[in-house]
């Protein structure tokens, strides 16, 4: 299962950057990868790269007595979109330093933007502080709704009243964002584990998704059908007046 996983991401990765572009605007932005010792394609962790890309990797090697040894403790592995190579030793990534994070969605607003960027590039560092930061995007989030944007609990539940999938808040609830167990605002109890705080990102994305990028797409279509047609449907959902 995971084999076949891998070999369509690396299908999709070894396509010209152009159709894979096409294809993020299309929605195909939450395809995320994180970096992994050994694996042949993942999304490149350097900060302006992020592509899903194929990784060449390659040994280390010095000269010693005029001939070649590889250090077998180090391997670097090229990315194959931006060129550029991380460092890593006893298969444990040390170089960027920046843990890679999903990218934001599209149609995020750009004040929940600049937090959701300033949250990946703090997640290698600390993931306490990162996650802290995502929780604020989410109640920007909320209030880009109408919500109050006070009571995060409170807020997505009814964004969850709104149609926002209930999965969504129970998996908030058990990364302890919102939910009995939340702590105070800023104070988050995820464990400094970049792979809890990644969750988040996603969550902040999908959240994005349901509320924002899916009924933007949806007003655009609507737009693009013929004006005879929306005024007929416009008539007929219209409010009738009683005589």
């Amino acid at each position: 299962m995971r084999q076949n996983e891998e070999a369509s991401n690396l299908e999709w990765a070894t396509r010209p950057y152009d159709d894979r572009l096409a294809q993020k605007e299309r929605g195909y932005w939450m395809k995320y990868v994180p970096a992994e010792f050994g694996k042949n394609g993942f999304n490149c962790p350097y900060h302006g790269c992020d592509a899903f890309s194929k990784q060449n990797w390659n040994n280390v090697s010095w000269i010693r007595n005029g001939q070649y040894a590889s250090v077998p403790s180090i391997m670097l592995a090229v990315c194959d979109h931006c060129g550029r190579f991380s460092v890593w030793l006893d298969k444990e990534l040390v170089h960027p330093t920046i843990m890679g994070a999903p990218t934001p969605h599209p149609d995020m607003p750009p004040d929940i933007e600049k937090d959701y960027e300033e949250a990946r590039a703090v997640l290698g560092k600390s993931p306490r502080s990162s996650a802290a930061l995502l929780r604020l995007a989410i109640q920007k989030i909320c209030i880009h709704q109408g919500l109050p944007g006070k009571n995060l609990n409170e807020d997505i539940g009814a964004l969850v009243s709104q149609g926002l999938p209930v999965r969504i808040q129970q998996s908030l609830d058990i990364v302890r964002v919102v939910g009995n167990e939340q702590v105070h605002p800023g104070m988050l109890d995820v464990r400094d584990d970049p792979k809890v705080a990644r969750l988040l990102f996603e969550l902040v994305n999908l959240i994005v998704e349901d509320r924002i990028g899916n009924p933007k797409r949806v007003a655009e279509l609507y737009a693009k059908l013929p004006q005879q047609k929306r005024e007929a449907i416009e008539k007929r959902d219209a409010p009738k007046t009683q005589a």
